[in-house]
């Protein structure tokens, strides 16, 4: 963007030099965009910037400060409040002076960054690292504040932003709910063993239960299974264990992450669409920009859609801003030429003959958009104007009365508040760059140009295989769930901790009880004290290994000894917590960059504070797990 930025400012621009005939009219649209000498205010605003970089090269401080002041002034002029081009390059500017060892020269040419576009994120981050390096602290403090706001100052950047903490977010709930459900098969993994070898008649406490266990967790590899489709085989098969908040936080995690798929689907395309140089377009004109990359998008536009009344309507708001009356009633003709029903290119291209002072022409265009929108008030406003102009004082009085019959209120906003060229200028909306960009995909030839997306069946969001199947695996838990809840599930001895079920013991007997706990502790059956030392060895063997499978998968998860704590949400949310940061250091702003990108070293920054974040959160979830026994 930086070197697109550049060649905006060193070289001529284009404009839309093909002349009105009467005859030729109909063949307009369908004719390239040719050159046309450099807007007015363009021209205006390069002539400054050079004054800028001569006295910023000569270390005149004064003379650059009277240059920025002159091209801020000239924006101002045409309703501009962002020189967007020329940020970039001031930013660029000041990385150069910064290796070239000069410091004054660095600091003046960010400062005149941020001075020419204050919602230019790469100018700020660049103007903090810089007086980080130089040990300004306070004065970096001072700016830390503005971060935030530069960041929601444009729509690009709040979509950017938007966009990646999204992504982030399903990011890490997918990879916080696959390690989850990791966590819950370890920690149930005895009562699994214990159900296998009930089910397969195996005697108790027989070696062949773990493979039995293994084999059947394994058993989506002989159908071709990759790993993620393991796991939530894994969660269908844990979730008859699990019971409370443990269940139902197994359920809502593979609820959401189903949705996951087509909220980044919807997001994606939402990305795509506003590259497109309409909405580019207008989205500077609404914002105020001057970015000639946005005219340069609608000049590729015009070659593709050459029979499209948009684009040339954006060209002439563009060539009305730059002062260059005769490029854009040029435009304006061609609009009026590919689709003369509508109002909108008649009043603009009236107010540009208003403000050359060809008043008579402005009303034939008045006169013209009122045939066509007989209900717009602007349309009688500025005829009003143009025929007070004329000295048409009857016409005028006719004129203002029907614009506030069809809006008092309107009306008075305009007279109270006049727009800097006095007339009222119909405004190119985002959604109406939404509904043209539809239009386009629609179409093959659309292909050649940016924000391509083809129009989207919302079915089709929900049929992909990354949201079906974990709502597959909802149900098919529900369905296992209800096959199993009439069968034996085998629970923990809430004494020793070993598994047992129904089949174990006499349904008369403690239910929270082994058979074994029950013959020593509520029967007293045996008084050997060699039954108690045995028991009292098994149990503290079975707690030695909890705390080594609880440890284990907290080294590899962080928040595991919750879950294996009974605290299944706050074990959950530990992990996404971890996994966010991470996704955060991974991921960053990658896939959603905005146009103005910020310096590499601010990410590199991002980069580490998030991987500092997820290790403090693995630290401390190390030292819990160690502190604390998990036996029964």
């Amino acid at each position: 963007m930086l070197r697109r930025g550049l060649f905006a400012f060193l070289f001529v621009g284009l404009g839309l030099g093909v002349p009105i005939l009467g005859p030729a009219r109909p063949a307009l649209a369908q004719e390239t965009v040719s050159p046309l000498p450099p807007a007015v205010t363009r021209s205006l605003y390069r002539s400054r910037w050079f004054e800028f970089l001569n006295a910023h090269l000569d270390d005149d401080a004064k003379a650059s400060a009277t240059a920025l002041a002159e091209m801020r002034k000239a924006a101002r002029t045409v309703g501009v409040s962002r020189l967007s081009d020329f940020s970039r390059t001031a930013v660029h500017e000041g990385r150069r002076a910064e290796s070239a060892k000069r410091p004054e020269r660095a600091a003046r040419a960010y400062a005149a960054a941020r001075e020419l576009d204050d919602t230019n994120l790469d100018a700020l981050l660049s103007q903090i690292g810089f007086l980080l390096r130089q040990h300004k602290w306070s004065q970096a403090a001072a700016l830390l504040p503005e971060i935030l706001t530069a960041l929601l100052a444009t729509q690009e950047s709040r979509l950017a932003l938007l966009s990646s903490f999204l992504s982030w977010v399903g990011a890490a709930l997918a990879a916080a709910l696959l390690a989850w459900i990791v966590v819950l098969v370890v920690q149930h993994f005895p009562r699994m063993s214990h159900d296998i070898e009930e089910a397969s008649g195996l005697p108790s406490g027989s070696r062949a239960a773990g493979p039995l266990v293994l084999a059947l967790l394994l058993l989506p590899l002989a159908f071709g299974m990759g790993p993620a489709w393991i796991v939530l085989f894994w969660g269908v098969l844990v979730y008859v264990y699990t019971e409370g908040a443990e269940r139902w936080t197994l359920l809502g995690a593979l609820i959401l992450l189903g949705l996951v798929s087509p909220i980044m689907a919807l997001i994606a395309r939402e990305n795509v669409i506003e590259r497109s140089p309409l909405y580019v377009a207008a989205l500077d004109l609404e914002e105020r920009r001057e970015d000639a990359s946005a005219e340069d998008g609608l000049r590729q536009a015009a070659g593709v859609f050459a029979e499209d009344p948009d684009v040339w309507f954006l060209l002439g708001m563009y060539a009305e801003r730059s002062g260059d009356a005769e490029r854009a009633i040029t435009a304006y003709d061609r609009a009026i030429v590919a689709n003369n029903r509508e109002y909108r290119s008649f009043l603009n291209r009236g107010n540009v003959h208003f403000q050359e002072g060809d008043f008579k022409s402005a009303i034939l265009d008045y006169e013209a958009a009122g045939q066509r929108a007989p209900r717009a008030p602007e349309v009688y406003y500025n005829l009003s104007l143009a025929r007070s102009e004329a000295y048409d004082f009857d016409g005028q009085a006719a004129a203002i009365a029907k614009a506030r019959a069809i809006s008092e209120a309107q009306v008075r906003e305009w007279s109270e508040h006049p727009a800097m060229g006095r007339v009222v200028q119909v405004p190119y909306t985002l959604a109406q760059a939404r509904q043209r960009i539809e239009d386009w995909n629609s179409q093959a030839k659309s292909r050649r140009l940016p924000g391509h997306a083809p129009p989207m069946n919302p079915l089709n969001l929900f049929v992909s295989t990354f949201t079906l199947g974990p709502w597959i695996a909802v149900a098919a838990a529900l369905l296992w769930g209800a096959y199993r809840s009439g069968r034996s599930i085998a629970s923990e001895c809430t004494r020793c901790g070993k598994p047992f079920c129904r089949i174990c013991k006499r349904s008369s007997e403690g239910p929270l009880y082994c058979a074994d706990c029950v013959r020593l502790y509520l029967r007293k059956e045996t008084a050997e004290i060699e039954a108690h030392v045995a028991q009292s060895q098994e149990m503290r063997s079975r707690v030695r290994r909890r705390d080594r499978a609880c440890r284990l998968s907290s080294f590899l998860f962080p928040g595991a000894h919750w879950t294996f704590a009974q605290r299944p949400v706050l074990g959950f949310l530990t992990l996404w917590s971890f996994f966010l940061f991470v996704a955060i250091a991974v991921i960053g702003l990658r896939l959603f960059s905005p146009r103005t990108l910020p310096s590499p070293e601010a990410w590199r920054v991002t980069t580490i504070v998030s991987l500092a974040a997820a290790f403090l959160i693995w630290l401390a979830s190390q030292r819990s797990a160690w502190r604390e026994t998990h036996g029964p």
